[in-house]
């Protein structure tokens, strides 16, 4: 980069000088300070880019700085040793000019490569930290229901044998009520009732506890966003689709900084609907909403375990209208418009593919509020989307040694 930026500036200044008539001494004077200012000053626009802005990620691996240094001795080498030759002759200028751009070509190559390495490990931490978190939220969750099960445990075992014995004591009063005086009968069935009345309130509080705890519905603290996630729960299960939901916390407050709510609700509904009609096709039917924050990025993600997105789809998205299933309700409309809305906010469309033998789901989409608008997917037919798909703003990752991601980008790339 230094070598490449004096060649820079030695142009320019050049360029700049010629035509003046200067002394020798004003003019190399002159030359050497300003090539140096040249020179700094395009280091140092280069490193403001948003890539190198936190300097080179990808060259922190051992063999990354080998190579990396490997190149750029060569070329110093031939930047040494080609001043020590008369490149006035043809043949020895084509050879200088021949491997400075092999070599250009090289490092640019090498440079993406370790770019593209580097941001699909990115993509596998961020898989390993959602996973973590999902593991840690699930245990907890066991936890509870396995000390609810061992109070539920206690609860029937006692009943056991209270409810025999209740039944027997009420079974021995009536038999013998005839026998007893009116007063001892009273206090008698006053004390049974009032043991019954305790049994069936601690019953009640049991199953009014276990009510709450499995039929509440989460809530984003935003009205018109709940009333939308419920609705759609509804739709789903009328559909016989298994629904599930998870938000993150400050969403009601962060939301607005990324999108305006009316914005969130179109996109929203767009979403869980085309994954509700996807899911619907499949035997397993099951669709799950994850709406929270990634490197301080508000995401979407819709899981869901339709079939996968036809190559036509892929190539149609954000083009032109286009749905799969046509015969069912779809429109393609519902895509048109989160690209829309997508582009609007410079949101990163990332579509993840799972393989068959991955489990339940079969794709999620995560729209990412990162502004880099970004169209990315990762998948284990990626050789099969390459060659059937042409889009320039299309990035496809490879599915197999890298785990799929959650969603989570390095907020220093670009």
């Amino acid at each position: 980069i230094s070598f490449i930026s004096l060649a820079l500036a030695g142009i320019i200044v050049s360029i700049m000088f010629t035509p003046l008539s200067l002394s020798y001494s004003l003019l190399n004077w002159g030359t050497i300070t300003i090539t140096g200012i040249l020179q700094f000053a395009f280091i140092y626009i280069l490193f403001q880019n948003r890539r190198l802005k936190n300097g080179m990620p990808f060259l922190y691996k051992k063999d990354s700085a080998s190579v990396g240094v490997t190149i750029s001795f060569v070329i110093i080498y031939i930047f040494i040793h080609f001043q020590k030759i008369d490149l006035t002759t043809e043949v020895m200028h084509l050879i200088f000019l021949f491997f400075i751009t092999f070599l250009f070509f090289a490092l640019l190559h090498w440079w993406r490569r370790k770019i593209t390495q580097s941001y699909i490990e990115k993509l596998r931490l961020g898989e390993l930290e959602d996973l973590y978190k999902d593991l840690e939220n699930k245990e907890k969750e066991i936890e509870k229901l396995r000390k609810s099960n061992q109070y539920l445990d206690r609860i029937i075992h006692k009943d056991n044998k209270l409810i025999p014995a209740m039944e027997f004591a009420v079974s021995n009063y009536l038999q013998n009520t005839d026998s007893m005086n009116t007063e001892q009968a009273r206090q008698y069935g006053q004390e049974l009732l009032s043991q019954l009345q305790e049994m069936s309130d601690e019953r009640e509080g049991i199953i009014n506890t276990y009510k709450e705890s499995t039929s509440q519905h989460l809530q984003t603290g935003i009205p018109a966003m709940d009333a939308v996630l419920q609705y759609m729960e509804k739709r789903a299960l009328e559909s016989g689709i298994r629904y599930s939901m998870k938000f993150d916390d400050d969403l009601k407050q962060l939301l607005p900084k990324y999108i305006s709510e009316a914005d969130a609700l179109h996109m929203l509904s767009d979403l869980i609907e085309n994954a509700l009609i996807a899911a619907s096709h499949n035997t397993r039917k099951e669709v799950h909403i994850h709406l929270g924050f990634s490197y301080e990025n508000l995401f979407f993600d819709i899981y869901d375990s339709g079939v996968p997105f036809t190559m036509e789809t892929y190539q149609n998205f954000g083009n032109q209208r286009y749905t799969t299933y046509a015969d069912s309700g779809g429109s393609g409309i519902g895509l048109t418009d989160i690209w829309k809305l997508k582009r609007k906010y410079k949101a990163s469309l990332q579509i993840y593919e799972y393989a068959p033998e991955h489990g339940t789901f079969t794709k999620k989409i995560r729209i990412l509020f990162d502004r880099k608008n970004h169209f990315l997917i990762q998948t284990y037919r990626a050789k099969e989307i390459h060659s059937n798909i042409i889009r320039s703003d299309l990035h496809v990752f490879p599915y197999g040694e890298y785990t799929l991601s959650e969603i989570i980008e390095d907020p220093s790339s670009n």
